[in-house]
């Protein structure tokens, strides 16, 4: 583009701005414009001659130590480059809280702008709808608004109301006062020697029992058990059934095999078992606890 057609856009479309540029006119030969150059540049070299100025230890230290210059220069560069670092992030944070009640109060009058421009054309467009449409729009702006707080009311447990528990728990949201006691304080309510004990010693039973790996071809076990009952219509209900529960312990025990036997956890288990299958059967109380009196175990 040439300078002519230039100046002719520049004349169409800022009239002012070309005058003025007109107005500014060609240097004045007789009085020429002088600019002294300067070196305002720090270089490694003018550290160099600042250090071979010195007199003294440093003088001294600089011929011992020929490399300090250099850190010295490097020093100051650093020195200089956060200064300029802090003073540049000063001015700017000075300027950006000068600046902020106007630069907010801009910003939400332009988006005030935008929100009733919106609003503006949303209006002129559902004025272009039809009587049908206008309805529908408004159902659905109902609809919304009815979600909405169906919603908020869900969140929060409010659209059905709680109802009070049917039965009491526990009578600890009633009392007055609360007490804890350590355990250490307290009597086991079974175990307590001035409380009788319900216990029935069975009688010896021998079953064949499953073969394993340990053992022979015919392995067998004898053994017997005290039962300890909750109360004292357990050991009557186990006397009055004795036979049954005789049965009972006999299908239990044939259906262990040697090596569970042998052992202290498959004891432990046989008594587990037969506490879980006696309590299937009686009608008056629970067994707690079964405990083996004798247990001979053959291979």
């Amino acid at each position: 583009m040439s300078l002519e057609s230039l100046d002719s856009i520049l004349e169409k479309e800022d009239p002012e701005f070309a005058k003025s540029l007109k107005s500014i006119g060609p240097d004045d030969p007789s009085n020429p414009i002088v600019i002294e150059e300067s070196d305002l540049e720090y270089k490694i070299e003018d550290e160099v001659k600042y250090w071979n100025r010195q007199e003294g230890w440093r003088k001294k230290l600089v011929k011992f130590l020929p490399f300090l210059p250099r850190i010295s220069y490097y020093v100051r560069l650093q020195h200089m480059a956060l200064r300029l670092t802090w003073r540049k992030t000063k001015e700017q944070t000075i300027h950006f809280l000068k600046n902020l009640g106007p630069n907010l109060k801009h910003g939400i009058i332009e988006v005030l702008g935008r929100i009733k421009s919106w609003l503006g054309d949303l209006g002129a467009t559902f004025k272009t709808f039809s009587l049908m449409q206008k309805l529908g729009v408004v159902v659905l702006l109902i609809a919304t608004g009815v979600g909405g707080v169906v919603l908020y009311k869900i969140a929060n447990n409010k659209l059905i109301p709680h109802q009070e528990e049917l039965f009491l728990p526990t009578l600890e949201d009633w009392a007055d006062k609360k007490e804890f006691f350590e355990a250490d304080q307290v009597e086991p309510f079974y175990d307590s020697t001035r409380v009788a004990q319900n216990i029935f010693s069975t009688q010896r039973i021998f079953a064949n029992i499953r073969k394993s790996s340990q053992s022979g071809p015919n392995p067998m076990a004898a053994l017997e058990f005290y039962v300890e009952g909750t109360d004292a219509d357990v050991v009557v209900e186990i006397k009055d059934r004795e036979p049954e529960v005789k049965d009972l312990f006999l299908r239990v025990v044939e259906d262990m095999n040697y090596d569970q036997l042998s052992s202290v956890e498959g004891k432990q288990m046989l008594c587990e078992r037969l506490r879980k299958e006696i309590n299937k059967i009686l009608t008056k109380g629970k067994v707690r606890r079964i405990f083996y009196k004798t247990a001979v175990i053959k291979p």
